[in-house]
C-alpha cells in the first residue's frame, strides 16, 4: 500500500494507490496548463508502464495522464478535434533512486519539458482546447483508477496549474508554490492519516489513501489495449494460455468419449468447461491485487480447451501425419 511519511512524502510499493475523493472539476477548460511533480523513481524499467498521475480511468479512459515508461516520462492527454491522444516526453529521464522534479507546461502552442529547471523536450502542437474532458474522472496517484499499472516510488508533491509557468517560475523551490496559487497542490508533508489536503484554489479534492490496497473502481473482464505491450509479449501471454487450458479439453474430452457421450456432446461440454473455469479465474482476479481480469485470457483459455478436445478427436490423424 502507499505509505504516507510527514518527512519523505508519499511512497508507493506494487499495488499501492490514492485518490481524490471527488472529481476534480475545477480542472475543466483549462486553455493552458503546468504539472509540477517532486518525485524519487524507484521504477525498474522491465516493469512497463507506471501511472504516476492519472485523470481519469486507465491509460484510453482519461483526460491525461503523466506516466513512467522504462526510464522515460510520457504526458499522454486528450483535446477536442483529435482522433488520437496527443502524447510528449522524452526517454532516458529517470535515475532509479535520485530525485528529480518534472514541469510539462503547455502555453496554447507547445509543450515543453523541464527536469531539474532545465528545458530538456519541447513540442509545437498549435492551439488545442479541453473542452470535452471527462467531469466524473477523478485524480489518482501511483497507479490507475483500476489500480492496474502501478508505478513504485516516492512523491514529495503534485501542483497543478490552469496557466503556463515561466521558466523562472518552473525553477522556484517547492517551498514557494503556494504563492504562485495552484489550481491542485498535493504537499506530502504531513501527517494526516488516509488523508491528503489539497492546498490549491477552488473547491478542493483531497485525496484518500487507502490503510490497504483498494483502488478506485475495480474491473472484471477488462479489454487490455495497450500500446506499451510489446507484440511479442502478447503473442506470449496468448501462447501461455491456449497451452494452458489444451489439457482440460484434451483430458476432458477423452473422459467423455470413454464414456460413451456424442462426439458433438463432448467437445461442446469441453468447451463449455474451459470457458466456465477460466470466466472464475478471470472474475477472481478482478479481485486480487496486483491482478487484471482479462476478456482476451477469457477468450484464449476457451480456445486453449477447444483445441485441445481437437486435438484428442483427430489425434490419429496428427500422428499419421506427423510420423
Amino acid at each position: 500500500m502507499a505509505v504516507l511519511d510527514d518527512h519523505n512524502g508519499i511512497s508507493f510499493a506494487l499495488p499501492s494507490t490514492a485518490y481524490s475523493q471527488v472529481p476534480p472539476q475545477k480542472l475543466l477548460n483549462v486553455r493552458e496548463f503546468t504539472i509540477l511533480i517532486d518525485m524519487v523513481s524507484d521504477f525498474s524499467v522491465s516493469e512497463g508502464f507506471g501511472s504516476i498521475l492519472t485523470y481519469g480511468l486507465d491509460y484510453h479512459k482519461m483526460n491525461f495522464i503523466v506516466g513512467q515508461w522504462k526510464d522515460g516520462i510520457e504526458l499522454r492527454i486528450q483535446s477536442d478535434g483529435t482522433a488520437s491522444t496527443i502524447s510528449f516526453g522524452k526517454k532516458h529521464v529517470f535515475t532509479k533512486g535520485k530525485p528529480t522534479r518534472f514541469a510539462i507546461v503547455y502555453d496554447q502552442n507547445r509543450f515543453d519539458l523541464y527536469q531539474n529547471g532545465k528545458k530538456i523536450a519541447t513540442r509545437k502542437t498549435g492551439p488545442m482546447t479541453f473542452s470535452r474532458w471527462d467531469n466524473s474522472y477523478p485524480l489518482v496517484v501511483g497507479s490507475n483508477a483500476h489500480g492496474t499499472g502501478p508505478w513504485k516510488g516516492t512523491i514529495h508533491s503534485i501542483a497543478i496549474f490552469d496557466r503556463s509557468l515561466s521558466k523562472s517560475k518552473v525553477q522556484a523551490e517547492t517551498d514557494s508554490i503556494r504563492t504562485l496559487a495552484p489550481l491542485i497542490w498535493y504537499a506530502f508533508d504531513g501527517d494526516n492519516g488516509t488523508a491528503v489536503p489539497d492546498y490549491g484554489s477552488g473547491t478542493p479534492a483531497p485525496l484518500i489513501v487507502p490503510d490497504r490496497f483498494i483502488p478506485y473502481a475495480r474491473t472484471v473482464l477488462e479489454f487490455p489495449l495497450n500500446r506499451h505491450n510489446k507484440f511479442t509479449n502478447n503473442i506470449l501471454d496468448i501462447t501461455i494460455n491456449l497451452l494452458g487450458f489444451i489439457p482440460l479439453g484434451f483430458f476432458l474430452f477423452m473422459y467423455m468419449t470413454h464414456r460413451h457421450v456424442s462426439v458433438a456432446k463432448a467437445l461442446l461440454l469441453s468447451i463449455a468447461a474451459g470457458f466456465a473455469v477460466s470466466l472464475c479465474i478471470e472474475i477472481s482476479q478482478g479481485f486480487l491485487s496486483g491482478r487484471s481480469s482479462s476478456m482476451l485470457d477469457l477468450i484464449n483459455n476457451t480456445l486453449g480447451s477447444a483445441l485441445g478436445a481437437f486435438l484428442y478427436r483427430y489425434k490419429r490423424y496428427f500422428f499419421r501425419y506427423s510420423s
